[in-house]
């Protein structure tokens, strides 16, 4: 369900396709145009009010409702305090992970130790995000884009390099599945650069192969996680013995 404050975004984003000005909404209504602007700004706005805007615009509640919902499904980020609230808690980190990548709610909750109470509460705090949208039967629809990205040197991109990385490459990468490449050597700039490109093309190729497994069930697919890096990098212990200015 849609929230107050996204109906009004929504309402907003419909005015502005239709070129309906607050002075004109205020005309309509008997309001001045600065009442109309507060309204929206300060997102305080009654059911019966919404509505009678709503007419104005030709649009009714079910249909921007609908709207609404659509756009969340759009999200390429959640806001800093949303990250950071997922890190905060395990067990709602936990829940987001295996929601996203396409546990049900009731097989999470049958291989983890957390009870039905617990759980419902960690559904709404996601429902509430614009993670998910929780249906009847503590079903779920994951909302986030396909082209979702954490946000840049944020809360979660900071968990990772402290505390997954670490863990991550502790491993000899020798069994059934696993493998790590490791070369070196001297590059240009500009090369390099170009290189960037080619190691994109390897993540997308990665995340198709991840779409055409969606149809197996998720007690035959396993977590997995790819790392592709590269960065001008000598061996500090070869830096130390560098010449000044060389």
């Amino acid at each position: 369900m849609a929230s107050t404050q996204e109906l009004i975004q929504t309402l907003k984003s419909e005015l502005r396709l239709q070129q309906i000005t607050y002075a004109q909404i205020g005309g309509k209504l008997q309001l001045s145009e600065s009442s109309i602007k507060r309204l929206f700004s300060t997102q305080d706005m009654s059911i019966s009010r919404l509505e009678s805007i709503c007419n104005i615009a030709n649009i009714d509640i079910l249909q921007l409702a609908t709207k609404a919902v659509k756009q969340r499904q759009h999200v390429l980020h959640l806001t800093r305090q949303y990250e950071q609230d997922i890190i905060g808690d395990e067990k709602l980190m936990l829940v987001t992970v295996h929601l996203v990548y396409g546990w049900s709610y009731e097989k999470i909750i049958r291989v983890f130790n957390i009870d039905r109470f617990e759980g419902q509460h960690l559904l709404t705090r996601l429902d509430q995000m614009g993670v998910i949208e929780l249906l009847p039967h503590n079903k779920v629809r994951i909302l986030l884009s396909t082209s979702f990205k954490w946000i840049e040197n944020g809360p979660i991109q900071t968990f990772f390099e402290k505390e997954i990385q670490s863990e991550f490459f502790k491993s000899g990468f020798n069994r059934e599945g696993e493998m790590r490449l490791v070369s070196h050597g001297w590059m240009s700039l500009d090369r390099l650069n170009a290189f960037h490109e080619k190691m994109i093309r390897v993540a997308k190729e990665f995340e198709l192969e991840l779409e055409q497994d969606k149809h197996i069930p998720v007690e035959n697919r396993m977590g997995t996680t790819m790392v592709v890096a590269i960065r001008p990098w000598v061996l500090s212990l070869f830096e130390r013995y560098r010449r000044a200015g060389k």
